[in-house]
């Protein structure tokens, strides 16, 4: 195949609070898990918390806003899947994911990580740290054997973070977006 297998689109999430179907029901950020991050937005804009303006495809990204001023200096999002997912059906070796930040904000590492059934886990980051600056959609091709440890077929966790969870230091506080979550095959 040529087109990615969608990991997440963002597309099915509302403003449906009660019925949980929002951005954050699904996407655990700093309110949960103690870091920097806060997805969507406070108020519901044209049926979703999510960004409705700013998208790479479809009719929404998610917009995570990140402050790496206070401790822990990183911020954090993180979705767990019910089952575990195989990411190498169909010979796929990639992982794709669309980002876009804002030319006002502070360089910052993007980084993903994933962990798989067993608890292993390993976590990739964007070669460029201007990436948080990026105003144009940019696609971040990242092959599967990059993460080392970590059980393609059986994927359990995906987290995307801003900031050096490694060695934190303070790098500002602003929003990115991220759209169109995928695997695929052909990994550079």
């Amino acid at each position: 195949f040529t087109t990615c297998l969608p990991v997440d689109d963002f597309e099915s999430y509302t403003d449906n609070i009660d019925a949980g179907e929002t951005l954050w029901h699904t996407w655990i950020d700093g309110l949960t898990n103690g870091t920097g991050s806060y997805v969507g937005y406070e108020e519901a804009n044209g049926g979703t918390f999510g960004e409705i303006t700013i998208v790479h495809g479809g009719w929404q990204s998610m917009p995570i806003d990140y402050n790496n001023v206070g401790y822990p200096y990183y911020s954090e999002v993180e979705r767990e899947f019910t089952s575990a997912q195989d990411w190498t059906v169909e010979d796929a070796n990639a992982l794709v994911l669309f980002a876009c930040g804002k030319l006002a904000n502070a360089e910052a590492p993007l980084y993903v990580t994933l962990e798989d059934t067993s608890q292993n886990s390993a976590t990739v980051i964007h070669p460029d740290p201007a990436i948080s600056r990026a105003v144009a959609w940019t696609a971040w091709k990242i092959p599967l054997s990059e993460f080392t440890n970590v059980n393609s077929r059986k994927v359990k966790k995906i987290r995307i973070g801003i900031g050096d969870k490694t060695n934190p230091t303070q790098d500002g506080l602003e929003r990115v977006f991220i759209d169109d979550i995928c695997v695929t095959k052909g990994a550079p």
